[in-house]
């Protein structure tokens, strides 16, 4: 479920009177006091899309290259919880097989390089996985909670981690909507690829598996995709320099 970003006065408010209460019945075994509140929205999701000119893009740089790749997405906003990104861009990096750097001066000259209208839709953040899961790390996290100290109350940046499977993890933060959207909350959709919808919806009306049991003294042929697959933990040390830094220049909306 989409989650808020920032606390509202009702939310506020709320969490003061329960707080209160709690406090006023709770009896400390160990002398330790834990409060911890979940907060949720009811929202139908997001989509992001994908231009094909992107969408290509990053299948290059996910497929082609046997390291981690970092890339930046142009992105404009299509509604309220639509986004697309029109298309990708690669900026100046050092890689291994589970790091992404960049030099802070290189990464500051090639910034100053785009066109205004670029530079003012550098709104994703993208990178691979080298045969792993696509769980964000902890330097991850690290790194979006640094981007998001930045964004401005009408702000939106997005997070993508892709791997060689194509599994996809994507984070939205939209400070507009005070919206945190991650993974199951958001479709990921390609632009002129609306009909493939119609045509898998048919194909699993028509594709059923088979009901059929083998007999006692029936064996089963092994298979590798009867094996139990670990969704790998992915613990690199991806560091990335602040993608909003600008020297002086900043976004105009």
């Amino acid at each position: 479920m989409p989650r808020p970003i920032k606390m509202t006065d009702k939310m506020k408010q709320k969490a003061k009177k329960d707080f209160a209460e709690m406090l006023d019945n709770i009896k400390m075994s160990d002398g330790k006091l834990n409060y911890s509140v979940n907060y949720k929205y009811e929202d139908s999701g997001a989509i992001v899309w994908l231009t094909p000119e992107a969408y290509r893009k990053i299948l290059a740089l996910v497929t082609e290259f046997t390291d981690e790749v970092g890339w930046h997405g142009v992105v404009s906003r299509s509604g309220d919880a639509e986004y697309i990104i029109e298309d990708i861009v690669i900026y100046p990096q050092e890689v291994t097989g589970s790091t992404v750097n960049t030099d802070q001066k290189l990464y500051s000259e090639w910034l100053y390089s785009l066109d205004d209208n670029t530079f003012d839709k550098l709104r994703m953040q993208g990178h691979s996985h080298v045969n792993m899961g696509v769980s964000p790390s902890g330097v991850d996290d690290k790194h979006r909670q640094q981007i998001l100290d930045q964004l401005e109350k009408n702000m939106f940046y997005i997070f993508q981690i892709w791997n060689k499977s194509l599994s996809v993890h994507t984070l939205i933060y939209d400070m507009k909507r005070n919206i945190l959207y991650e993974d199951n909350d958001v479709d990921v959709k390609l632009i002129g690829d609306e009909s493939m919808d119609d045509f898998l919806t048919d194909a699993k009306e028509k594709v059923q598996k088979s009901s059929c049991k083998k007999g006692k003294n029936e064996t089963k042929k092994p298979s590798v995709f009867d094996a139990d697959v670990d969704d790998f933990d992915y613990y690199s040390q991806y560091n990335l320099y602040d993608p909003h830094y600008t020297g002086g220049r900043r976004w105009e909306f």
